[in-house]
């Protein structure tokens, strides 16, 4: 077996194979264990029983989930069967089937990066998955591994207390039969495909990757930049406001969750930034819906000119916001490579809403 498979279904479900991420998904089912009980985290040989069918052990877990994990390492898309044929594309794969019944059921899937991997791209995956590559993730290594899991951890906390109050508040109602039960999120519509907000660049937290206007308007800036001028101010949306190698745009803007982003700005030692500085960025988050929010982390994303992400926390940035109230965030991105640098504020509600992709993303080239 080299997928995930819990005496009774659990509420979290850890998604993985062995023969890849079997050391990782057993450090995250102690820690999970430990905090919300062994009976409420879904691991294959730790929770199915002799005798059981896999398959339905499988399916009965997902469908009461209420968060999957999905632990990714660097050959989870490539990994191959015994024919070389690679697995994700079989049907009857149970990483596979793991992903698409959780997907399908709008479970909060959470994709975990093991040691450096990288989110997979939508074109490398079955159709069936391609919704995975919005989802949110962590980065999870050994050389901050507390860290990581204290962050996973707290989105948990939230997650699992917000689904225990929508099912006290609510009365039950049967499921149809035949059907397995459903377990309820956070009191929200559920998103279609096209209104779902998800990043898909890692650490914690990865943002979908820049578009092709995004790599046309960065080339603009690395021209502008060697030519030593800066973009009008009457260029994009609302006035630009740039130093020789940082160039943003300040206009605030308001996410479909109601959250208002103002006051963007972004500072560096030197002007222009050069490798070794660090960028201060800082932005105000306001509440502007009608109903308090829980913050559980905002964050600076970053990417260098290799793709690689270097995202940056935020300080005292996790807090519940009352209709009108606001946080005021600051992150520090180190700039250690030369080249065009992208960055974008973002944050993640304990609900799992998360900010819209390349959010404000502005540029930074550093000499």
């Amino acid at each position: 077996m080299d997928a995930s498979t819990g005496q009774a279904p659990g509420r979290i479900f850890i998604s993985y194979r062995r023969e890849e991420t079997a050391y990782p998904a057993g450090w995250l089912y102690d820690r999970l264990a430990d905090r919300f009980g062994a009976g409420q985290v879904f691991k294959d040989v730790d929770s199915i029983r002799l005798g059981d069918d896999f398959v339905d052990v499988i399916t009965r877990a997902v469908g009461s989930c209420d968060v999957l994990l999905a632990l990714i390492g660097d050959q989870w898309l490539t990994a191959a069967d015994e024919q070389g044929r690679r697995r994700l594309d079989d049907p009857d794969d149970f990483v596979r089937l793991e992903l698409e019944a959780a997907l399908t059921r709008q479970v909060r899937v959470i994709p975990i990066l093991i040691d450096g991997a990288r989110m997979p791209h939508a074109g490398d995956l079955p159709d069936s998955l391609a919704k995975l590559v919005r989802r949110q993730a962590l980065e999870l290594s050994p050389a901050s591994f507390e860290f990581d899991t204290s962050r996973l951890l707290k989105v948990l906390d939230w997650t699992l207390a917000e689904v225990r109050t929508a099912k006290e508040g609510a009365p039950e109602r049967p499921e149809p039969a035949g059907r397995p039960a459903l377990s309820s999120t956070p009191p929200a519509a559920p998103a279609s495909p096209d209104t779902q907000r998800r990043r898909s660049p890692v650490r914690g937290w990865v943002l979908a990757g820049v578009g092709a206007g995004g790599v046309l308007i960065l080339l603009l800036v690395v021209f502008l930049a060697r030519s030593g001028t800066t973009p009008s101010p009457g260029a994009g949306q609302g006035a630009a406001a740039a130093s020789d190698g940082i160039h943003l745009d300040p206009t605030p803007v308001t996410s479909g969750d109601g959250i208002r982003l103002t006051g963007l700005e972004a500072t560096s030692q030197n002007n222009p930034p050069a490798v070794g500085d660090t960028v201060t960025v800082r932005y105000s988050l306001t509440n502007v819906g009608g109903r308090p929010v829980q913050l559980a982390s905002s964050f600076v994303g970053a990417r260098n000119a290799a793709d690689d992400n270097k995202d940056a926390e935020a300080t005292d940035a996790v807090r519940a916001l009352a209709p009108g109230e606001s946080v005021d965030v600051e992150a520090r991105v180190a700039l250690d490579s030369a080249g065009p640098w992208q960055l974008w504020p973002c944050y993640e509600l304990a609900d799992g809403r998360v900010c819209p992709d390349e959010w404000q993303a502005f540029s930074v080239v550093a000499r």
